[in-house]
C-alpha cells in the first residue's frame, strides 16, 4: 500500500476546488469511483466536478457527464481515480498530467504520480479505496454516492465472480445495499442486458477464435472492419475480454481489437496458473494479476505474434 487513507482524507478535507481525471476508454470503476467522490465531495459543501471524458460511453456516462465543470473553472486540487500512469489519461486531459495533487488507485503498477498517492493493489476496484476515503472525509454514504461505487466494485470483478473479489468487496458491496443502492437492477442493465451489437461481436469472436501452447492459451481479435459492420461501440465491447478465459483448459486469454488509429488493443485475462500483468508489461501494458492490457502501435497480425512470444516467456519462466 503506497500512502495512508487518512492523509489522504486529508489532503482533500485541506482544499475546496474539485477537478476529478479518470482514465481513457473509461469503465465502470474509473467512473463509478470519480462520480462517487465528486457527490462526497460535494456534500462537504466543497466545489466539485468530473473532467469532461469524450471516451465515455451511454453504460456509464450518468456517473460523471452530470458533473462537468464550466468552462472558466479553475481548481485547486487535481485528482485522479484509477489511472494506472499518467499516459492513461485521455488527451483532453493531459494537460493535467504532471499537476496531479492526488492519486487514488488500485493498479499495483501505479508509480504514485501525483503530490499525495493512495496506491492500493491489494483491492479489486478503486472504488473500495474511494468507499475508505469517503467515510474517513466524514461522509455518510447515500444511495447516490454509493451507487458508482457499487458500480465500481461490481463491474471490476465481473458481478463479484473473478478471483480478485475479497471479503473486503463484498464488505464494500454491502455498505452501498444498506445505503439503498439496488444491486439487483445494476447488475442486470450491466451483466444480462446486451444489444444486438453485442451478440453480433460475440458471435465473430467465438468464429475468430484460435489456441496455442496445447490449448491453454485462447486468441480472439476483433477487427475494425467488423465493429463498423455490427455497429458496436465500447459499451459493446465491455468485458467482452473475459470470454475466452470461460474456455475449458484455457489459463490466458487474449483479446485483440483493432483501433482506428492503426494501433492493436489488447486484453489479458488468466487464471491463478499465470500472471497477466507480467505478460503485458513487455510490452509496455500493465495491470493486474488476473487482468492486465496494452496498446501495441503496430497492424494486429504482428501484435498478436508479440503477444504470444510474451506469453510464452512467461511460461518459460523468462518475464
Amino acid at each position: 500500500m503506497i500512502g495512508t487513507v487518512s492523509r489522504t482524507a486529508e489532503a482533500l478535507l485541506g482544499q475546496d476546488r474539485f477537478l476529478i481525471l479518470t482514465h481513457r476508454r473509461p469503465d465502470g470503476d474509473t467512473t463509478g469511483s470519480a462520480g462517487a467522490l465528486c457527490l462526497a465531495l460535494r456534500k462537504l459543501g466543497k466545489t466539485a466536478y468530473t473532467a469532461p471524458n469524450h471516451g465515455v460511453t451511454r453504460r456509464y456516462g450518468s456517473h460523471i457527464e452530470p458533473y462537468y465543470p464550466p468552462e472558466d473553472f479553475a481548481p485547486d486540487c487535481i485528482v485522479a481515480v484509477d489511472c494506472a500512469a499518467p499516459d492513461m489519461l485521455p488527451p483532453e486531459m493531459e494537460s493535467y498530467a504532471d499537476r496531479v495533487d492526488v492519486v487514488i488507485d488500485h493498479h499495483g503498477s501505479n508509480p504514485g504520480f501525483g503530490k499525495v498517492n493512495l496506491v492500493g493493489g491489494h483491492y479489486a476496484a478503486c472504488a473500495e479505496i474511494i468507499c475508505e476515503v469517503v467515510e474517513a472525509m466524514g461522509v455518510e454514504l447515500d444511495a447516490d454516492i454509493a451507487r458508482g461505487i457499487y458500480v465500481g466494485a461490481s463491474t471490476d470483478t465481473g458481478c463479484f465472480k473473478f478471483s480478485n473479489t475479497t471479503s473486503n468487496t463484498h464488505l464494500v458491496a454491502a455498505k452501498c445495499l444498506d445505503a439503498g443502492v439496488d444491486g439487483g437492477e445494476i447488475n442486470r442493465a450491466l451483466f444480462e442486458t446486451k444489444s444486438r451489437a453485442r451478440y453480433e461481436i460475440e458471435r465473430i469472436l467465438f468464429g475468430s477464435m484460435a489456441f496455442y501452447h496445447e490449448g491453454k492459451v485462447a486468441v480472439a481479435l476483433i477487427r475494425l472492419e467488423d465493429r463498423r459492420r455490427t455497429g458496436a461501440d465500447w459499451d459493446d465491447l465491455d468485458a467482452i475480454a473475459g470470454i475466452p478465459r470461460q474456455i475449458e483448459g484455457v489459463e490466458v486469454g487474449l483479446t485483440f481489437t483493432e483501433l482506428e488509429s492503426g494501433e492493436t488493443k489488447v486484453s489479458v485475462r488468466t487464471t491463478k496458473e499465470v500472471d497477466a500483468a507480467a505478460i503485458c508489461m513487455q510490452v509496455g501494458g500493465g495491470g493486474h494479476l488476473r487482468a492486465a492490457g496494452a496498446t501495441l502501435s503496430c497492424p494486429s497480425e504482428e501484435a498478436i505474434q508479440r503477444m504470444l512470444d510474451a506469453t510464452e516467456k512467461v511460461y518459460r519462466g523468462e518475464a
